[in-house]
């Protein structure tokens, strides 16, 4: 039987994987007609990531290191452009 330790553990690592996989998929759906709804799935997810990443630090000292990460990559992911560009960026 598995611990509720354990448990608890999988259930945060696999609302950490859905979250960063929803990152990309609001990313690359960027100019399609399903934008908006996988904009309003990656808010949920990264409400969710946000959650774990608050409850995290009650399950030992370093675990909440791994949500903070996958939040802040969440974020990154989502406002990263990766669109080759043949402008040159004006500073």
């Amino acid at each position: 039987m598995i611990s509720e330790a354990t448990a608890i553990c999988w259930l945060f690592g696999a609302v950490e994987v859905f979250g960063l996989i929803s990152a990309w998929v609001a990313r690359l759906s960027a100019g399609s007609r399903c934008q908006t709804s996988c904009q309003c799935l990656f808010l949920g997810c990264m409400a969710l990531v946000g959650g774990v990443a608050v409850v995290s630090p009650g399950l030992g000292p370093s675990c909440w290191l791994v949500s903070s990460i996958t939040l802040s990559l969440m974020i990154l992911t989502v406002t990263c452009d990766f669109r080759r560009s043949r402008q040159g960026t004006a500073w």
